[in-house]
């Protein structure tokens, strides 16, 4: 067994280390335009956080969507179905196209959230304006989700992690020639942020594009070269399976994003302390949530082949590796608060409150990691329904209400959101463990999709 654990090892981490090392600089750029609208101004900073709660929640539902990409293919890579793997990039594909106009409806709409809610007019503003400028490149985005998840069944996260990273310097070009202007172009602040982004994702989606042109190893697939698309019954698999992801993911990230949106009525220095200590808590995340979908990939590959007892292995020993290292970023968290949050304001205010919540950030990051690898080796069975019933309790019924409670009732503010937010992670930990571990025991019994 002490053998076959090590041989999964070698075989996880050359799929996770670019899985992660693609997220953490897809969460760069986040920290990145974070850390450029904080030198900006603090109302910069503020609206960039806001912002970011309008947008995250749409663009995390379509990721979930398009997530049923990842297992779908990677079981039809474990069961040899080269001919279904290149119909099901064409589907990918066309989902983004049809999805895309109402994804950016969506986005549009949703700042009637910031009168909703009372926040202040100049500030709402610049959100807005934020909002809109992304608009304008979500398409792109979804198409880049696309390719990524259907390649990533393919274990082929390396060139993920290319088209992902080499988008870096890109990023902070754009993002500092439309905040501040020049060459023709009038400096816009934080909405200049907007539209960098918007450029960068139409970069990311070339990239990954031409990859999967390029790419001799595809060519038995036929990607491009034929416009049949899956049978009836496997589209609607995709959305079986997508659809309870896509609620999952929508769940967590408006817990998140609910919380991010209650502090936006809090003077700005606890707004901007709050979009600092979740950066950090975020950039730490983009660890487990890489491996997770190496987890996924791995458990569907061996699940599509019909070997349980291979699967069972993946799935554990991808949560086991993910545990380890994040308990390595809670102890950062905790020994090397100060200095990390020093990289984001020198405002000792703001430092002050951000530090402070950088503990509580500390303490949720293993039950996040528990939580991610747990539903990623989940997805890999084809799992989603009962994970999505979970994080519905764990998020809304358990962390929102009682963050709200401890805020507003206790009268612990900002603290008691973050309270919140562990109750909800832990409780998800919990139960999407226990599911895990009941499900790998009767693997063998488990219907095998080819």
């Amino acid at each position: 067994m002490r053998i076959s654990i090590i041989n999964e090892v070698r075989q996880l981490l050359p799929i996770a280390i670019p899985a992660v090392l693609a997220q953490l600089a897809q969460m760069a750029m986040g920290v990145i335009d974070t850390v450029m609208a904080g030198q900006y101004s603090n109302q910069a900073l503020a609206a960039i956080a806001i912002g970011g709660g309008l947008l995250h929640p749409v663009m995390i539902f379509f990721v979930g969507l398009f997530l049923a990409f990842n297992p779908i293919i990677a079981h039809l890579k474990g069961a040899n179905a080269d001919d279904q793997i290149g119909a099901n990039f064409r589907l990918s594909l066309l989902l983004g196209i049809i999805i895309s106009p109402i994804a950016v409806t969506i986005l549009l709409e949703s700042r009637v959230l910031l009168v909703w809610l009372n926040v202040d007019p100049d500030t709402a503003l610049l959100a807005s304006g934020y909002v809109n400028a992304t608009a304008w490149g979500l398409p792109c985005f979804l198409l880049f989700l696309a390719l990524r998840f259907c390649n990533e069944g393919l274990f082929a996260t390396a060139a993920i992690m290319t088209a992902t990273v080499v988008s870096i310097p890109f990023n902070i070009l754009l993002n500092y020639w439309f905040m501040y202007g020049g060459l023709g172009i009038q400096g816009m602040g934080a909405i200049g942020v907007g539209y960098a982004t918007s450029l960068v994702w139409l970069i990311m989606f070339i990239g990954l594009l031409g990859y999967t042109l390029l790419n001799p190893k595809y060519s038995t697939l036929m990607i491009f070269r034929q416009w049949s698309l899956p049978t009836m019954k496997s589209t609607v698999e995709v959305f079986k399976l997508g659809f309870p992801m896509a609620i999952t993911l929508f769940f967590e990230v408006t817990m998140f994003a609910a919380v991010s949106l209650m502090i936006a009525r809090y003077p700005t220095q606890f707004v901007g302390a709050h979009q600092i200590a979740l950066n950090i808590a975020s950039l730490a995340f983009m660890i487990p949530l890489g491996m997770s979908q190496a987890i996924t990939a791995r458990v569907g590959f061996f699940n599509g082949r019909g070997d349980p007892l291979a699967a069972k292995l993946a799935g554990y020993t991808g949560i086991s590796v993910a545990a380890l290292l994040s308990a390595f970023t809670s102890t950062t968290m905790i020994i090397l608060p100060s200095l990390l949050v020093s990289f984001y304001t020198q405002d000792n205010e703001v430092l002050l409150i951000a530090v402070n919540l950088l503990f509580f950030a500390a303490v949720f990051q293993f039950s996040d990691c528990l939580q991610v690898s747990s539903a990623g080796a989940l997805r890999g069975v084809k799992d989603s329904k009962i994970p999505m019933l979970i994080t519905a309790v764990s998020y809304w019924l358990v962390g929102f209400p009682f963050g709200y409670y401890m805020a507003e009732q206790a009268g612990l503010g900002v603290n008691g959101y973050w309270m919140g937010l562990i109750a909800g992670l832990s409780t998800a930990a919990v139960l999407l463990l226990y599911r895990w571990a009941r499900l790998s025991r009767n693997l063998s019994r488990l219907p095998i999709s080819n």
